[in-house]
């Protein structure tokens, strides 16, 4: 199949690599696929893609404010997909608009709790290309937490608190952002509302031990509490682990070893792009 997959560029240089179109197309190249990427800040930008000559066309985007996606709905050859990973932020409606606008076939929906009969669910994942175990980086953070506030400053001035060594590194990015991970001996997460984010995975792609807020979603992933990692339903409790998991440091090396292996089996871009295609063959 011949894809094309439209969203804008990554804004940071530094980890444009690592955002969707890219991470996808190639893992859909591994799969033996043909795919193309283009929208803002692509390199192609100025030249428009003749959008019939596709089989699919996944549009990827999830914050235009300029109006540069096409209106795909005079586009009849290709099989049109939305890949909506921000429901939890934007809301159903949003993408529900864009699907009838365009007339798309489905939308690609990342949280499960959306899913709906113009929905499939499609999880998100981690790019195992980069986000990988450094030989190089020794563990020297007993808890960190690499990304944004977004909603979380309460959660992390409560766990600051109480574990004075809980390190924050807020808008790192790119290369530096795996080696951060990779520093840690227990990555912290807090979901921003009912999704799996990114983090979840990228940290066990990384070898590193997750400790994460508590969601129904993680059972349906595969994920097993106590053997991939752990979860945590009040921020009392979180520091409780964190407590459990300084004082029985093995417990951690067990189970990183055993999120890092169900993860590289289970939840990459390679993975999702193997299903995306068999999803695709039964639309």
């Amino acid at each position: 199949m011949k894809f094309l997959i439209i969203q804008e560029n990554g804004r940071h240089l530094i980890s444009r690599h690592l955002r969707e179109c890219n991470s996808l197309q190639r893992a859909l190249i591994f799969n033996g696929e043909s795919c193309d990427v283009w929208g803002l800040g692509h390199v192609n930008f100025h030249n428009i893609p003749d959008y019939n000559q596709y089989d699919v066309i996944i549009n990827l985007e999830n914050y235009d404010t300029s109006g540069w996606v096409p209106d795909l709905t005079p586009t009849v050859r290709p099989m049109k997909l939305i890949w909506a990973i921000d429901s939890h932020c934007q809301g159903r409606d949003y993408y529900t608009a864009i699907f009838q606008r365009g007339r798309y076939h489905k939308i690609l929906e990342a949280t499960k709790y959306y899913v709906d009969h113009n929905r499939v669910w499609f999880p998100n994942c981690y790019d195992s290309d980069f986000m990988v175990p450094f030989s190089d980086i020794s563990k020297n953070t007993f808890v960190g937490f690499c990304g944004n506030y977004v909603n979380r400053q309460a959660t992390f001035e409560f766990i600051k608190s109480r574990v004075p060594d809980f390190k924050l590194d807020i808008n790192v990015r790119g290369i530096d952002m795996v080696r951060a991970i990779n520093s840690y001996y227990v990555h912290f997460n807090k979901n921003m509302s009912n999704d799996i984010n990114y983090r979840n995975f990228e940290t066990l792609g990384c070898g590193t031990f997750l400790l994460t807020s508590y969601d129904n979603q993680y059972a349906e992933l595969g994920f097993k509490e106590g053997e991939h990692f752990y979860t945590y339903r009040s921020n009392e409790e979180a520091v409780e682990k964190l407590n459990y998991l300084r004082a029985n440091p093995e417990i951690i090396g067990e189970i990183s070893k055993k999120g890092h292996e169900f993860g590289l089996a289970n939840h990459t871009f390679k993975k999702r792009a193997a299903e995306l295609i068999q999803i695709i063959k039964h639309l």
